[in-house]
């Protein structure tokens, strides 16, 4: 799927807000595909479009573990499709820009996106075209009052990542970052 709407949120701050930030929403994320039934796997991107030179500037966001994503099959097991991505720009956008936060310091910037129609396939390929043979609990998620189910799902990952614990499933929580 080369087009496809994005829910974004964008974070500008110090680093250390940034960064929590994303850690934030990259547990959310974990804790939403969880919640909605959907294998997800977490790892290490790069975005695609560097251009010339790209592999060099690729190879640098990988290795700096700037971009993360949550990969769900849609289509083909072997080629899973990033349907929720978490990025660190550092300081790129506030030295742009010159973005500054209240100290002086040049502001850092993170931002978390949701794929729409990637996640709307992957609800679609892992439950099946009749969304009423769903099962319960995902299509309470998605269409009744879930705050506090949400809620329950969030604090299991809060817990140290070294307590044992499961999510709200009975599924054994990962810490993979």
């Amino acid at each position: 799927m080369q087009m496809f709407r994005m829910r974004e949120y964008v974070r500008i701050g110090s680093p250390e807000d940034v960064q929590a930030f994303r850690t934030t929403w990259i547990e959310r994320g974990h804790a939403l595909t969880g919640m909605l039934r959907l294998p997800a796997e977490f790892d290490v991107a790069n975005d695609p479009f560097f251009g010339r030179g790209g592999k060099i500037v690729a190879d640098s966001q990988r290795a700096q573990q700037l971009k993360f994503e949550l990969l769900i099959p849609v289509t083909d097991p072997q080629r899973k499709t990033a349907c929720l991505s978490f990025n660190y720009h550092m300081d790129h956008f506030g030295r742009i820009w010159k973005l500054r936060c209240a100290n002086g310091a040049i502001a850092h910037s993170a931002c978390i996106a949701f794929g729409m129609e990637r996640l709307a396939l992957a609800l679609l390929h892992h439950h099946g075209c009749d969304v009423d043979a769903w099962p319960d609990d995902v299509r309470q998620l998605l269409w009744g009052d879930s705050h506090e189910r949400i809620a329950a799902e969030l604090e299991c990952w809060r817990q140290p990542a070294d307590a044992p614990g499961s999510d709200v499933n009975g599924d054994e929580k990962q810490r993979i970052y």
